[in-house]
């Protein structure tokens, strides 16, 4: 599937090394004020080339919006976007015709359909997700005109075996881009930098885990059952290509799991948050909605691609596709809030 969402959907289209990539998304009512600046800035915390512990491909993700917005506002009709590739070199990833990266998708893609783009993984490629961040964007903008309250921001809190510590407030998103590792905490930031050099430099790649927290999300958003804001929240996390895993609340999960419950159950340092992760029985709990996404460490390594461009570590430039999947999510919720009779 290339659609994401039940009321507020976004397809994506168009593979790494092709002419574009870009979005539809459907499903945003009129009124919204939406520029291209507002989704460029998103982009441009995503686009390659921005420091030196990134793929060194250079792209300047310019972005079109080519229709369902006019005179700064959205029209309540398919908001189509679009971005054009200028630094494509396909020639560099002619030793992927013959051979699959192992931890990568080239072996079942080409199981499932027979035939696959080898440019850079085509839509397995880490450039895919430049359309979930218009679709983001977007999403933000719904919640900033409807519900103001719901603020989103994403960081880097572990790279390899270096962990920041958690912040005793969550971060605003000038702190996190205040460093290119994107973690908030300077003497960690500058420890993950080195290693990702490091790793870059003998060909080898890192992964790590990306916290995104939520605040202001009213009491009750999600439904009990099947659409629970976690199994949503998990199902869009999850469909980001390097995650391996998703947690709510605290990343250490076999720690949680190994207390008593009236421990596990106790407000901790950081509130109920810390805990639950702001869901109690599928449904927003009015406290602040804390989640772990865990990247393996990227599959292209140098041996695979030895002229190619690649990510040594993906989690710097994920940050903001995390926010953008958490942000469709609760687009699409609050949506749904709104399309089924109010309870006293």
């Amino acid at each position: 599937m290339n659609t994401f969402g039940q009321l507020f959907r976004l397809t994506t289209f168009g593979e790494s090394h092709g002419p574009a990539m870009g979005a539809v998304i459907d499903g945003c009512p009129s009124g919204v004020a939406l520029t291209v600046e507002d989704i460029q800035t998103a982009l441009d915390r995503r686009r390659p080339g921005q420091s030196a512990l990134v793929t060194a491909r250079q792209e300047s993700d310019r972005v079109e919006i080519l229709s369902g917005v006019y005179e700064r506002k959205t029209l309540g009709t398919p908001i189509a976007a679009v971005v054009r590739n200028h630094d494509a070199r396909a020639q560099d990833y002619a030793q992927l015709t013959v051979e699959d990266r192992p931890g990568h998708a080239d072996a079942v893609w080409k199981a499932r359909f027979g035939h696959r783009d080898p440019r850079g993984g085509g839509r397995t490629s880490g450039r895919e997700t430049l359309s979930r961040v218009i679709g983001g964007a977007v999403a933000e903008a719904l919640l900033l005109h409807d519900v103001p309250s719901v603020r989103t921001v994403a960081w880097v809190s572990q790279v390899g075996t270096l962990k920041a510590p958690l912040p005793k407030t969550a971060p605003t998103r000038a702190q996190v881009d205040a460093h290119a590792t994107r973690c908030p905490d300077a003497p960690t930031a500058e420890a993950m930098a080195a290693a990702i050099v490091q790793a870059k430099n003998e060909g080898d790649s890192l992964g790590g885990i990306i916290t995104v927290r939520v605040d202001g999300v009213p009491v009750g958003w999600g439904e009990p059952v099947f659409g629970k804001m976690k199994a949503c929240m998990a199902h869009a996390l999850g469909s980001i290509g390097a995650v391996t895993g998703v947690v709510w609340g605290s990343d250490d999960v076999l720690g949680d799991l190994q207390k008593r419950g009236r421990d596990f159950h106790a407000p901790g340092e950081f509130g109920p948050s810390e805990v639950y992760g702001g869901i109690q029985g599928g449904l927003s709990n009015g406290e602040p909605m804390s989640l772990s996404v865990f990247f393996k460490p990227p599959a292209t390594l140098a041996h695979h691609a030895k002229q190619g461009r690649h990510d040594p570590c993906i989690l710097p430039r994920a940050v903001p596709v995390v926010e953008a999947m958490a942000l469709l999510v609760l687009a699409d919720m609050w949506l749904l809030q709104n399309a089924r009779p109010h309870q006293p």
